[in-house]
């Protein structure tokens, strides 16, 4: 099988993932309980196919935002009910007031983008007890699923506050990229898709993102 690399341009690689690793993102949302994960690799004919089985629940609601989820963002359209690349999930939950949301959105050639929001993320608690709030490195590294040492690229988040930042994790000789974006109010993350298999390109993945959060709508409750 061919060993996957992604430098920081536009190249894209497939990988054989069919969806982007529930165990990293659950690293950093051990507060909420979102995801229990077991995988499995499975060897199939004409190659490897990765296997995951979670189950989620127990998200918190939201309580001092709203978001106004966009039917369609670049290139990309809003997947019909139903239609979901987060086939790891026992059930996909798509409306932000419920808590944390797990979209797809298609574009021509079989490319998808499967993202992530959370409104009113808690504060990030490191492994040594350490509390941060959103956005801080740690928590960043956690809900991208890199070590410490492992480099992070930052790119510009257009309309909104703060940056897009993004890395290519690697598990026995499989890599997908991830791109994430973080504010006190909500936690977004982004993970492209070609013919239902994760892929790498981080340059394509955080404009890609850029364009999803230009059109969302993050609003205060309220009173």
């Amino acid at each position: 099988m061919t060993n996957n690399t992604a430098d920081n341009d536009n190249d894209i690689a497939l990988t054989p993932i069919s969806v982007p690793d529930p165990a990293a993102r659950e690293r950093a949302r051990r507060r909420r309980k979102v995801l229990a994960v077991v995988g499995a690799v499975v060897v199939v004919a004409g190659g490897i196919t990765w296997w995951a089985v979670a189950a989620n629940g127990g998200d918190s609601k939201p309580v001092k935002h709203t978001a106004v989820i966009p039917k369609a963002f670049g290139a990309y359209t809003e997947a019909k009910d139903g239609d979901t690349e987060w086939t790891a999930l026992s059930s996909v939950n798509t409306d932000p007031a419920k808590g944390d949301v797990y979209l797809t959105y298609r574009a021509s050639g079989g490319r998808a983008a499967m993202i992530t929001v959370t409104l009113d993320p808690p504060d990030f608690t490191a492994d040594d007890g350490t509390r941060t709030g959103p956005g801080s490195e740690s928590e960043t590294k956690d809900l991208l699923g890199v070590d410490k040492d492992q480099k992070i690229t930052s790119y510009p988040a257009g309309k909104q506050d703060g940056e897009i930042q993004c890395a290519d994790t690697t598990a026995a000789g499989r890599t997908i990229t991830t791109c994430a974006w973080q504010s006190k109010a909500a936690e977004v993350t982004f993970s492209p898709v070609l013919n239902h298999h994760t892929v790498t390109g981080q340059n394509q993945a955080a404009a890609d993102l850029r364009a999803f959060l230009d059109v969302l709508r993050i609003e205060a409750k309220k009173a």
